[in-house]
This record gives C-alpha cells, structure tokens and sequence, in this order.
C-alpha cells in the first residue's frame, strides 16, 4: 500500500509558478522618427522622378503647346491671312501652297455670319403684300369660273344659232371655257401656294429659333478650358446661329421661286384668255354685225345678240353682267398676278443682296448679339403668323360675297 500513498501524495503537490516574460516596451519617439524619416525620403523620392519627367517631357509639350496655339491662331485668322497672302499667289512657287488653294465656290458663297433681323424684315414686308393680293386672287378666281360657266351656255345657244360660222365660234368659245377653268384654278392654286409658303417659312423660323435657344443653353462658359480649345467635336453658338440662318435662307429661296414658278403660270394662262378673246371678238366681227363694245365684253354682246334665255329677265341680266365682266376680272387678276411678280422678284433681289452681305467676313464691332436675332425671329413669327390670320378673314369674307352671289344665282336659275 506504500507505493499508493507516495502516489497520491505526489499528485496533490502543488505545481510552482511559472515566470511571466517581460514585454520589451516600444520607444513612440524612435518610431515617429522613422515614420517621419521614411516619408521624407518617399516624397524626396517621387519628386525626383516627378522632375525627372518633366524634363524628359520638356521637349513634347513645346510642341503640344506650339500645335495647339497655332490651330488656335489659324482657326480664328485663317480668312484673314488668305486674304492677306493673296497678292503673293502669283509668284511660281508660292502659288502651289495651300494658302493660294482656291476654295470651293460653293464655300465662298455660303454665309459666314447671321443677320436674322434683316431677314425677318425681307419676310414680312414680302408676305405682306402677297398675303394681302392672295383675297383678291381667290374672289376673282371663283368670278372667272362663274363667267365660265356662263361661257358655256353662250357655247350652245351659239352653235344653235344661223350664225354663219356658228360652228367656228362655238368651237372658238369651247376652248376659252378650258382656257378659263383653267386660268381660274391657276390663281386658286397661286392663292394656296401664298399660304403654304408662309406656313413653310414660320415652321423654319421656329425650328431656327429653338435651335439657337438650345445652344446657347448648352454653350459653354467663356471662361472654361472647353471654350479656348480649338479641337471642339460639337458644333459652337455662332455656327449652329449661321447654319439655321443658312437653312431658313435656303428655304425662302426655293420658296421664292416656287411662288415665281406659278405666278409665271397663272400671268401665262390669263395671255392665254386674251387671245381666245381676241379669237372670239375677230369671229363675231366676221359674221357683219356691229359690236360697238371693246373686246373685253364680246360675249355680253354676243348674248345680247342672240338673244339668250330671255324668258327669265333676271337670269339674262346676270349673265350678261358676268360676260361683260369676264375681261374686267380677267385684267385685275392679271394685275393681282404682276403686282404678285414684281413683289416675289424684288424679294428675291433682297435675298442675293443679302446673301452677298453675310457671305463677306463680319465685322467683330457689328456683330448682331444673340438676344436679337431670338427677339427678332419671335418678331417675326408673330408678324407672319397676324398676317395669315388677316389673310384667312379677308378671303372668307370674299369667298361669303362671292359665293352669295352665286346662290343666288342659283336659286333664279332654279
């Protein structure tokens, strides 16, 4: 039992304590120090590189800056200088350089600047004067068409008739019921053409004004870097301003000459008329009877001659009026249509003088400030815009006399 108890008595000794290591403390001083130490010989360190670029880059951004000032300088001189060295593009060799490169013609002509006041100012005082004719030219149109109609009876009586050369004549007055119906549907569609041309121009105007709008808000500050490169991608103010003024000039020129094209049209078809007139006048002179009237109120008096419905008082006056009158509306229309020509080739003469002008080099001292082309195109939106107004109630107001008449008419006829 012995060696149980030394056993147990082993076991429930004590065990000694164990000795605890001693931590070294860290002097904070040494450790800024080196913290500070290393920072200094890091940025030491990145600025030596740093340096030592900048002098290997020394000689690429002189001639980055050199490329970049002389883009600057021949993007804002380059119409100056061409002009300047033109006298020297006679020498041999000085003739061959890009400098003494003719331009294309089309370029030469093209705008350079805007002047959207003095175009709005051509607009309106022009369709003005077309807009204020265009009435007229509607009323005399639906005139000529009633005459017409009234021509068309005179046809058959004619060709009823014992006149000699009835067959002639009635063949003669055939052919100047064309040529009328004609000539009347010419001046409704000149009277169109007015109307849809100033539609046309308004919508351009418009679209040139909220184009200018939107780039002045996306313009940027003249103060910015994006403003003094002259690597641009877009588009700057002053030449999104000069392409809308090149478009609504574009667009008034082929206006102009449409509006010429079928002046030209309906001033051709009233010639036309007279010389059915003529025709007709030197037919009636062959069959011996006298016509004291002039040659314009043949058929009046060729209707009295024979006769006509004389059995309805009322509707043989009114005939008769309406072919007296034929060559009275024939000679206002004529002069609607010439006043109409002459307005359209004075306009077109004002859009070359202006389109010389915008395409000589612009004075920096005259140059138009945005705010007035803006105000001057909303000017002149409003200007149209009361015109056509003015125009549509004058030509209803025609068109309820014209066509009272002509119910009238109607019902006598009936």
């Amino acid at each position: 039992m012995k060696p149980f108890v030394a056993d147990a008595t082993r076991r429930t000794r004590a065990a000694p304590p164990r000795l605890k290591r001693k931590k070294n403390p860290i002097d904070q001083e040494k450790l800024t120090e080196a913290l500070s130490t290393t920072a200094h010989h890091s940025s030491i360190f990145i600025l030596d590189v740093f340096l030592r670029a900048v002098r290997l880059m020394r000689i690429p951004l002189s001639l980055f800056l050199f490329v970049w000032m002389l883009a600057y300088v021949m993007t804002r001189l380059s119409g100056t200088l061409r002009t300047a060295f033109a006298p020297m593009c006679y020498l041999p060799f000085v003739s061959r350089s890009l400098m003494c490169t003719p331009l294309d013609p089309n370029v030469l002509h093209q705008p350079k600047w805007a002047d959207f006041p003095q175009l709005m100012e051509v607009q309106g005082s022009t369709f003005d004067q077309l807009l204020d004719g265009s009435a007229g030219e509607s009323g005399l149109s639906l005139e000529i068409r009633k005459a017409e109609f009234a021509t068309a009876d005179l046809t058959t009586l004619v060709r009823h008739s014992d006149l000699k050369s009835n067959d002639i004549l009635a063949d003669l007055l055939t052919v100047f019921v064309k040529d009328a119906k004609k000539t009347a549907r010419g001046l409704t569609k000149l009277s169109s053409k007015v109307g849809g041309a100033v539609d046309n121009v308004m919508a351009v105007n418009g679209y040139a004004m909220r184009t200018i709008q939107d780039a002045e808000k996306n313009a940027p500050s003249p103060y910015s870097l994006t403003a003094l490169n002259p690597f641009r991608i877009g588009p700057t103010t002053q030449e999104v301003m000069v392409g809308a003024f090149t478009s609504a000039m574009d667009t008034l020129s082929v206006t102009i000459e449409r509006l010429i094209l079928e002046a030209e049209i309906s001033l051709h078809n009233l010639d036309v008329l007279e010389e059915d007139l003529s025709a007709i006048h030197e037919a009636v002179t062959r069959e011996n009877f006298s016509i004291a009237e002039e040659k314009s109120e043949v058929l009046g008096a060729l209707w009295t001659k024979l006769g006509g419905n004389q059995r309805k008082l009322g509707d043989y006056e009114r005939r008769l009026t309406l072919l007296k009158d034929l060559g009275r509306y024939r000679k206002r229309a004529q002069a609607h249509v010439l006043a109409a020509l002459q307005t359209l080739n004075s306009m077109s003469e004002d859009m070359e003088v202006l389109r010389e002008r915008v395409a000589a080099p612009e004075l920096t001292d005259g140059r138009i400030p945005l705010h007035v082309h803006i105000e001057s195109i909303q000017t002149g939106l409003q200007r149209l815009q009361e015109g056509r107004v003015r125009a549509k109630e004058r030509e209803e107001e025609v068109m309820r006399r014209v066509l009272g008449i002509g119910a009238d008419w109607v019902e006598r006829l009936g």
